[in-house]
Formats: structure tokens, C-alpha cells, sequence
């Protein structure tokens, strides 16, 4: 049934087919109403009814029943008993049918008279995750012209900025592993972060790099909330110290309303040419495989790394006056955190009774490695080297070249499987690794003459770095005893004898059935995140000579920093409690490695170009001096536009 709105739609829609249709076949229409016209009574329609009868109905409420039910006739000869076993329903007819030990009393209670019940449990599915995501943006705008000005060419920057980019390769002390083609090269991979983590540990992590700021820490010293090198209580949040992402203040009881006129209205003047945001974001959270009991009949590897970096360089030149980065307002964080939360199994108390243990064994195979693997990258890269020539009008004005957002987000949730116990025939890898880098360039140059009252800034730009690793549910590894050692054996076999050591553990009381898991390959769970944001933004900015003073009660502000470059990753293991017993033992680490370094370079002098510095020199002469018109333009030692490199993001890609 329709409802009455649907009901006039339905109508409507019908109608209309019917005028479509009609239109459509105008010649045999009209011949059909000329039909219709000569026989103008059809007849009433045909009803035909129909009576239903039933010898059957409802009957009343019956408590209490027991059977045989007297109300019911079962003739002997066909009565049929349905009793269940373990290998399906057999119906049975008179007693000459039943198995001869049903009926013997000797039988009755002895286990070994049934078979045992085949149970059967899921197996776990591999997961194999490559998300890649990439931004790029060249974005050199060119406001205004003045003939008097020799601007820089903005390629003129990009060999500062790769230089940035050759610093922060350098200072990543381990190399993120490339995407990996099949199961070996997954493997290979841990090994790898593994056995570069080592070596560290044991040669000790060297700068690198003259005047970069280092921290280093290893195993425990890792635990806990590290912030640019030292111990905190908290993690830094991005919202106290973000421009875009700032907490919205509480609005403040408003001020009586000013009456302005229209002389004595301020006038707003704003130019910007930073302001520019990349984000990258990521979240692996997996709840996939656990049990309280894991054999492994090789090695077990356990590691769990973070590694930061901020390059930077916000030399800024002001009418001729070097300003430094170490001086700038600019801000840097490197921010990790490892946790980890118990998770144990059922317990009780001395004295408390405690519930049977699993009577039965399932067991469920996979053939081969079992992969959970997880690797994300992403990268924003932007060049927004902007020149602006401005003159202030009487009126208001904005003028925005820069304010670009570039971002990446990766949400990534895994569910599975948890079992009483797990076997794994190869090797165990468990392997967590963040990689975040920052790579920022922003030299300014700026020119206005003296008395200029707006707002000026230059820089005040953000680097983020925020990561986390957390663990519910606490790994201990032991060497193999003989109890898991023969149950494992067991189950490599095709059996199912797991044992009463294994199996009466307070932690399974209660359980009907012991549930296995045996995978004849290794077990693979490998998380990596990589992120990096490469930044250029060097802008130069002249005002005009008519315009340099900011007019008396007029708002004027010129912004060419205030850039944020931000990376977030959490990884989260939620698991169980549990017992590693290996035969040819367990190396677990864990990593910690923070880098900071400024630069101070000229990024125009890392050129060593003359024809360079005397443009720049000429840029911001005090005066603005007409160029010589004798002499040949000696022209800029940069590649033409078309022709830039892209190597810049090629060097930290390889």
C-alpha cells in the first residue's frame, strides 16, 4: 500500500507516460478513440469472489505440556526419532535400528563411547594496505609592476631549498623502506628497520650535520611523552600553537556599539603572501590477532620507532637588514609518545571458585605467511615564491597570493580474530615505524621607507611533528618450554593434544572449547607511516613610494609568513596479554630519534652567483635606483621556468 502523497505521484507519473505515449502514436491513438467512441458501453466489470475456508485454527493456551501429549495420535509404525550426533541428524525407526550400545547400560557415561565433535573455527585473513598520497603546487604569483625594481627570479630559490632538502636526508638516520612487490620484500623490510635500529644503538647516533639539534633514546628511555628532546607530562597540542587550528576563543561580552561616520571610518589594508598550511594526517588502528599463549618455532622481532625531523630557514631581509632565522619568531616541535596498557585475561581470586577449563580442541590452519601490512606515504610539496608591487588606495583593499592548503589524510581500522593459542611454524615480525619530516625555506625580502606604522610580519611560521605509538595489551617472551613445545608439535602434525598444563591456565576457565590457531609460515605485522612536507616560500614585496606611510587611523598589514607544516600519526596495537615462547629466542628494541636544524644561509648566496647579490642589493637599495640602461641585463644564473627541476622532491623520494 502507498501512502497518499506517494499515491498522487504515482498518479501524476502514470498520467503523464499516458499523454507521452499518446503523443508519441497520434495516428493509431486517435483510431483507438474513434473505436472507443462507437461503443460507448463496455459492460460492468467481472467480479469473481472468492471464499477460503480452513479446517485448521488456533487453539487456546496450553501451560504445562509434557509428552507424550494426549490429544495426539502417533500411530507406532511411523513414528520417527531424530537424535543429533556429531557427524549430522539420522532419523531412526524402531528400536532394531539404533546402535547395539545405545541401549547397554555399560556404555552409558563413558566418554569413549562417542566420537568427539569436529568444531570449527574461522581463520584470520591477511591484509595488505599501500596508500600513497602526493600534493604538489608551484605557485609564483606577480602582483603590480614597477619598472624601478629588479625583482629576483622565484626560481632563483630552489637550489636554497634543495639544499634544505640534502640537510633533511642526511639527518633521517633510517632509511624508510621502499614499497615492497611481494611477501619476501614485507619481511625484508622489518629486517632491515631492525638492523639499522641496532647498529645505532650500538655505534651511537652521530649529528650528521653541523648544528643540528639531536635526541637519541633507546628501550625504555623511549617510554613516555618526549617533546623536542625532553620529558613531558602531556603531548603538545597543535591547536596551542597553530594559526588555522587554534581553539575558537570565548566570545567576550561586547562592546558598546561605535558610531562611526563615513570621514572617520578606518580604512583596512591587507597583503599576504604566506599563510600557507600542509597537513598530513594518519591513523592505523588494528584489533587482529591475539591470543594469551603464542608459540613461535623461530625467531620473534619486535620494534617500534619514531623518528622526527625540522629543516628550516627563515632568513628574512628587511630594506637591507639581515634578519636571522635563529632570532625569527618561528616555531619547531618534535612530539612522540610510546605507551602501553595492560590487557590481561580473566583472574581469581584465592579461594573464588573457578569455572572448568575447554574440554575440546579446534584447530584452524593457514598455509604460508600471514601478513597484516600497513604502509602509508604521503607528501606535500609547495613552491609559492610571490613578488608584489603594491600601492595603497584610498579605499579598502585585500590582496591574498598566498594561503594555500595542501593536504593528505589515511584512516586505516583492521579487526580480527582472537584465539586461546597461536603457533606460528616460521618467524614472528612486529614492526612499527613513523617517519615525519619538515623541510621549510622562507626568505623574505622586503622593502618600505621609514614612518611605515602597519604591521609587518615576516615570519611567526609553525613546524609540527606529532606521533604516537600505543599498545593495548602486553607482550613477555620466554624461551619455548617442554608443555609448548610438545603441544606445538601436536598441532604441526594434525593433531590435538595441547595438554593439561596449557590448557587448565585460569585464563581459558570457563571456555568450552580451546580454540588454535597454526600457521606454517611466518607472521608478518608491519605498520609504516611517512610523511613530508617540503615547503618554498620566499617572497618579495616593495611598496610603491606614494603609499609607503600608513595613513593615520588606516589598518595596514603585511604578512609574508605565519606558514604551518604539520604531521600526525598514531598507530594503535589493541590486543591481549600475552605469552611469546620462542625456539630461537625474541629481540625486542625500541627507538626515539628527534632532529632540529636552522639554517642561516643567504639562500640567494648558497647560489655563489654574482649577478645575484648585486640584484639583491639593488632590490633593496634605499631609494630605488633606476637600473643602468648602458650596461646588458647580465641576467639570472637560474633555470627558466619550464625548465626547473624537480629534483627537489626527487631527493627525498629516493
Amino acid at each position: 500500500m502507498l501512502d497518499d502523497k506517494t499515491e498522487i505521484i504515482a498518479h501524476f507519473i502514470g498520467l503523464f507516460e499516458l499523454n507521452s505515449e499518446a503523443a508519441r502514436l497520434k495516428i493509431e491513438y486517435q483510431e483507438f478513440l474513434a473505436q472507443l467512441a462507437q461503443n460507448p458501453d463496455l459492460q460492468p466489470l467481472l467480479n469473481v469472489t472468492v471464499n477460503v475456508t480452513s479446517g485448521y485454527g488456533l487453539g487456546d493456551f496450553i501451560p504445562n505440556l509434557s509428552w507424550p501429549l494426549s490429544f495426539v495420535t502417533v500411530p507406532n509404525a511411523n513414528f520417527s526419532l531424530v537424535l543429533p550426533f556429531a557427524a549430522g541428524y539420522l532419523p531412526f525407526f524402531g528400536q532394531s535400528f539404533f546402535p547395539a550400545d545405545i541401549f547397554n547400560p555399560e556404555t552409558w557415561g563413558n566418554p569413549a563411547a562417542y566420537a568427539e565433535p569436529n568444531f570449527v573455527i574461522p581463520p584470520p585473513s591477511s591484509m595488505a594496505n599501500i596508500t600513497v598520497q602526493a600534493n604538489y603546487l608551484e605557485d609564483h604569483d606577480r602582483f603590480g609592476s614597477d619598472e624601478e625594481i629588479d625583482f629576483v627570479d622565484p626560481t632563483a630559490f630552489d637550489e636554497g631549498l634543495q639544499e634544505l632538502v640534502d640537510v633533511a636526508n642526511t639527518l633521517q638516520v633510517i632509511r624508510s623502506p621502499n614499497l615492497p612487490q611481494n611477501e619476501d620484500a614485507i619481511e625484508e623490510s622489518g629486517i632491515n628497520i631492525v638492523s639499522t635500529i641496532n647498529d645505532l644503538q650500538e655505534t651511537g647516533v652521530a649529528p650528521g650535520t653541523d648544528g643540528a639539534e639531536v635526541h637519541a633514546a633507546f628501550d625504555g628511555d623511549v617510554v613516555g611523552v618526549t617533546a623536542n628532546g625532553e620529558t613531558h607530562e602531556d603531548m603538545p597540542k597543535i591547536s596551542d600553537h597553530s594559526h588555522r587550528f587554534a581553539e575558537k576563543e570565548e566570545e567576550a561580552e561586547e562592546d558598546p556599539v561605535q558610531v562611526l561616520t563615513e570621514d572617520d571610518e578606518p580604512l583596512d589594508h591587507e597583503v599576504t603572501t604566506g599563510e600557507n598550511v600542509l597537513l598530513n594526517e594518519a591513523s592505523i588502528t588494528t584489533n587482529w590477532l591475539d591470543a594469551p599463549i603464542i608459540s613461535v618455532m623461530g625467531e620473534a622481532v619486535f620494534a617500534k620507532a619514531i623518528s622526527q625531523v625540522n629543516v628550516w630557514n627563515d632568513t628574512d631581509l628587511i630594506n637591507g637588514e639581515v634578519f636571522g632565522s635563529n632570532g625569527s619568531s618561528t616555531s619547531t616541535f618534535n612530539a612522540a609518545k610510546f605507551n602501553s596498557e595492560s590487557n590481561p585475561g580473566a583472574t581469581y581470586a584465592e579461594g573464588e571458585d573457578v569455572p572448568d577449563g575447554p574440554k575440546h580442541v579446534a584447530v584452524t590452519t593457514i598455509d604460508g605467511n600471514l601478513i597484516n601490512y600497513n604502509h602509508v606515504c604521503q607528501y606535500n610539496f609547495a613552491n609559492d615564491n610571490d613578488i608584489a608591487s603594491v600601492e595603497f588606495s584610498a579605499s579598502d583593499s585585500y590582496i591574498q597570493m598566498g594561503g594555500n592548503t595542501l593536504f593528505n589524510t589515511s584512516s586505516v581500522f583492521g579487526l580480527g580474530f582472537h584465539y586461546d593459542m597461536i603457533i606460528v611454524g616460521g618467524d614472528m615480525f612486529d614492526i612499527t615505524y613513523l617517519a615525519q619530516t619538515n623541510i621549510m625555506l622562507d626568505a623574505d625580502m622586503v622593502h618600505h621607507q621609514e614612518g611605515f606604522g602597519g604591521a609587518l610580519e615576516t615570519s611567526n611560521n609553525v613546524l609540527f611533528n606529532w606521533a604516537s605509538i600505543y599498545d593495548f595489551g602486553v607482550d613477555a617472551t620466554e624461551d619455548m618450554n617442554e608443555d609448548v613445545a610438545n603441544a606445538s608439535n601436536s598441532v604441526a602434525n594434525g593433531g590435538k593434544s595441547i595438554g593439561s598444563g596449557i590448557m587448565g591456565d585460569e585464563v581459558f576457565a570457563g571456555h568450552d572449547v580451546f580454540s588454535v590457531l597454526y600457521i606454517t609460515g611466518s607472521w608478518l605485522d608491519v605498520q609504516i607511516v611517512e610523511q613530508i612536507n617540503i615547503l618554498g616560500d620566499s617572497d618579495q614585496v616593495a611598496f610603491a613610494s606614494a603609499t609607503m606611510q600608513s595613513a593615520e587611523g588606516a589598518n595596514v598589514s603585511v604578512t609574508t609568513g605565519k606558514n604551518e607544516l604539520i604531521n600526525v600519526a598514531a598507530v594503535t596495537d589493541a590486543g591481549l596479554d600475552s605469552t611469546i615462547y620462542t625456539a630461537e629466542g625474541a629481540y625486542s628494541d625500541a627507538f626515539l630519534y628527534q632532529a632540529d636544524f636552522v639554517s642561516e644561509d643567504d639562500p640567494l648566496m648558497l647560489l655563489d652567483t654574482d649577478p645575484l647579490a648585486g640584484e639583491a642589493v639593488l632590490f633593496l637599495a634605499d631609494g630605488m635606483l633606476e637600473p643602468d640602461q648602458g650596461s646588458e641585463d647580465p641576467g639570472i644564473a637560474a633555470p627558466l621556468p619550464t625548465e626547473t627541476s624537480i629534483d627537489v622532491m626527487q631527493s627525498v623520494l629516493a
